[in-house]
């Protein structure tokens, strides 16, 4: 392969695929804060609380589609000229995108967890108060010893690995991608040559897959991976040849056809509850390869068209990461503050409430990201890493 360092998305799928990556961010933060506000009215399979779970499990499919899409992007771009891939360049850009918001999102979870427990805010000994159908939460409690399992992203991939700490629900996808990454960094060496470093890792965490079983983390490669080919098509031109139509609509129409096959009997709630059971979670994927094409549809459209995505909206992408990682306990935290105030005054006023308390939220994990999500800042504190001041 030839040196493609100079590999670049065009402005239009930039700012698009920033536009769906900031969008998806902020239906999640929305659906909890209305799943922590609201459905204390409603309850876990009401109505409401179905639509807004499947609004945020497809928003987290989004977050994986852009992610392989870009990943792959990025594993063309840090190649030498002859081909060879740069496994430093690349893993330094891979640690510093993941780990600055997840430090700051486990440090402000460990906060408003001590600022409830040594306040004695509501939310100590329990978040309910009487006649809830549903709470986010029980009570506010940290794990300790879920923190190794959290830092190191452990969990959802290494058999026996405690789940994420509890108070930020969010953190559960991270290890995903992050193993993603580790699985497409060690592929990339393979084109450097076949060693024991690069064959080793990659047959102990095929065991150690295989071992776990966790189908979840398989399907939602397969979703990454949409991502992934979709970044392939797009640098090899395809998605702009006449033949993409036909292709496209042979795609759409035996994912339907599958979809159909394998929802014979209970298709409605499969769809309806994506992550309930393991035929819904199949029919997930399926999902996925449809929404992977519409990306390619909206990529076509973004790059003929001359519509420009609003800045207000693509801008999203720039705390998008930070938004999707520190919102779920800054909201338990303002439910605990809030909720004795709310508390029978109807779901109304909590839905105003979730909504005032969104605003301030975004603002902080805008701030934040200058912090955190900062390329050229990360990159002055580790010097070798200059080339991060490009965007990856």
């Amino acid at each position: 392969m030839n040196g493609n360092g100079s590999v670049r998305v065009d402005a239009a799928t930039s700012n698009l695929m920033d536009a769906l990556r900031g969008v998806s961010a902020m239906i999640v933060a929305c659906v909890h804060g209305f799943q922590v506000f609201v459905l204390p009215y409603y309850g876990v399979g009401s109505p409401s609380h179905t639509l807004t779970s499947l609004l945020a499990t497809h928003a987290v499919t989004m977050f994986f589609i852009v992610s392989g899409f870009m990943i792959y992007i990025s594993s063309l771009r840090h190649r030498n000229a002859d081909g060879s891939f740069q496994t430093a360049r690349f893993a330094v850009a891979r640690i510093l995108r993941i780990y600055p918001p997840l430090i700051a999102a486990i440090v402000i979870t460990i906060l408003v967890y001590l600022l409830i427990q040594l306040l004695d805010l509501h939310g100590r000994e329990s978040f309910r108060l009487g006649g809830e159908l549903f709470v986010a939460r029980e009570r506010a409690i940290l794990e300790w010893s879920a923190l190794p399992s959290t830092f190191f992203l452990l969990y959802g991939a290494v058999p026996g690995a405690p789940p994420p700490i509890n108070m930020n629900g969010p953190l559960w996808t991270l290890s995903y991608e992050w193993w993603f990454y580790i699985l497409i960094f060690l592929s990339a060496r393979l084109g450097n040559g076949w060693s024991v470093s690069t064959l080793l890792p990659l047959a102990a965490i095929g065991v150690m897959l295989l071992y776990g079983r966790n189908a979840l983390f398989l399907w939602f490669f397969l979703i990454w991976l949409g991502g992934f080919w979709l970044g392939h098509i797009y640098v090899k031109g395809q998605l702009f040849t006449d033949k993409f139509w036909p292709r496209a609509t042979a795609l759409a129409v035996s994912a339907l056809i599958m979809m159909f096959v394998m929802g014979q009997g209970h298709l409605v709630s499969d769809l309806l509850n994506p992550l309930d059971t393991p035929s819904a979670q199949r029919m997930m994927v399926i999902v996925g390869v449809l929404l992977a094409l519409v990306v390619a549809i909206l990529i076509r459209w973004a790059t003929s068209s001359g519509v420009a995505v609003p800045k207000a909206i693509s801008g999203l992408a720039r705390f998008s990461y930070t938004l999707y990682v520190i919102h779920y306990p800054l909201l338990l935290l303002s439910f605990s503050l809030l909720y004795p105030l709310l508390h029978n005054r109807g779901w109304m006023i909590s839905l105003i409430a979730a909504a005032a308390v969104l605003a301030p939220i975004s603002y902080i994990a805008s701030k934040l990201a200058l912090l955190v999500e900062n390329r050229k800042l990360l990159s002055r504190l580790v010097p070798r890493t200059r080339y991060l001041q490009q965007r990856a």
